[in-house]
């Protein structure tokens, strides 16, 4: 199920690997856990998609979160897809009260994570 993905997701970073993300083409889609080097063909396909820069951030524990960091959060965990891929659609958000209040709770208490912007990746062509 797509709630397991990010009970592991959540136990792996909080052993402290690294785990980095950037946003997708679709609205609210993040990839997650891709090496850095393949996010920035993502996020770069997703800068020129959008036409705005894209930032590929580094996930952390809640708890490690500090002022100034924002939180992403699973605000709609549904079924896998027909490859058993987790299907979650994400929301960022500025504090952690948000993101109690915005997380999908069907499931149960789902996870959610601090990131910090790693780097920035600027379209080919700006508008």
């Amino acid at each position: 199920m797509s709630i397991d993905f990010l009970m592991d997701l959540e136990r792996v970073i909080d052993n402290g690997k690294e785990v980095y993300a950037c946003p997708g083409v679709s609205r609210n889609q993040w990839i997650i856990g891709k090496p850095l080097e393949e996010l920035r063909k993502v996020a770069k396909r997703s800068a020129d998609h959008k036409k705005l820069p894209v930032n590929i951030v580094r996930l952390m524990s809640k708890a490690d979160a500090i002022a100034g960091d924002l939180f992403l959060v699973p605000t709609t965990i549904g079924e896998p897809g027909a490859r058993g891929e987790p299907q979650i659609q994400w929301s960022t958000v500025e504090t952690r009260e948000a993101a109690e209040m915005m997380r999908d709770v069907k499931h149960g208490p789902s996870p959610f994570f601090g990131m910090q912007v790693e780097e920035a990746v600027a379209p080919s062509n700006p508008a």
